[in-house]
């Protein structure tokens, strides 16, 4: 007898915040907060190369700066011998993700040509970086 109790105390709760919820969303008018685009970019691992770290598949969201290199001051650290301490950067300029080789030996590569300085990047693109290759999402 108990437990049919307890079983119906349950039920009568689930369905209390149940309502409660449903009522608050339609108090709110049924908004959904929008996430910024700078919220969803990032990058996906298409190719890992030599990284132990990265697996392919892998995300790595993007927000505000990240830097790529060998060395430990870097956000996202490659290990590959064809990577510079201090390879490159990805950083918000105005309403634009840009991306910056910062002067490394072997360069960096957007959709198979290497950058010069700096570009623009687009959902699609795909950045190489030593043996790592990466996608851009958002």
């Amino acid at each position: 007898m108990i437990l049919k109790f307890a079983i119906l105390a349950i039920v009568y709760l689930i369905i209390f915040f149940a309502l409660r919820i449903m009522y608050k969303d339609i108090k709110s008018g049924g908004r959904k907060r929008v996430s910024s685009k700078k919220s969803t970019f990032g990058l996906e691992v298409v190719e890992a190369g030599e990284n132990r770290n990265l697996k392919n598949g892998g995300i790595i969201p993007v927000q505000g700066e990240l830097t790529i290199g060998r060395r430990n001051n870097n956000h996202l650290i490659l290990e590959d011998q064809f990577v510079s301490g201090n390879h490159a950067r990805i950083y918000v300029k105005n309403t634009d993700y840009m991306i910056e080789d910062l002067g490394s030996t072997n360069g960096t590569k957007i959709n198979d040509e290497r950058l010069e300085d700096r570009a623009i990047l687009r959902v699609g693109d795909e950045i190489q970086i030593g043996s790592t290759l990466f996608r851009v999402i958002g």
